[in-house]
């Protein structure tokens, strides 16, 4: 019984002091895209995204079909041409390197 006493108050001990000593990760800083990264979104990126969300709008419209009596339409709707509407529209300018959450962006 001694022995656990003493294990408890070790790991606590060292839970402690390792709480102490962690400090908190610094909050990661926007960074303004440079002109280059602008002018790729603009010129490359954007027309690729609105690309896709022509032929995704053809791709649902074709798998009607097969999404009405399967009870997919929303699914098949949100992926194939919200999302991509939204990724176009309303994608920060220039930002290329970081992942777009697609969860903190308003519905359209």
């Amino acid at each position: 019984m001694r022995f656990m006493r003493r294990l408890v108050s070790a790991w606590l001990g060292m839970i402690l002091l390792a709480s102490m000593l962690a400090t908190p990760l610094p909050a990661a800083e926007l960074v303004e895209p440079t002109p280059d990264e602008v002018a790729a979104d603009l010129l490359f990126v954007r027309p690729v995204a609105l690309g896709s969300i022509i032929v995704g709008s053809g791709i649902f419209v074709v798998g009607l079909p097969f999404t009405i009596p399967t009870k997919n339409l929303s699914l098949a709707w949100r992926k194939l041409v919200v999302e991509p509407a939204k990724y176009t529209f309303t994608k920060p300018l220039g930002q290329l390197d970081t992942p777009f959450s697609m969860a903190e962006q308003p519905d359209l």
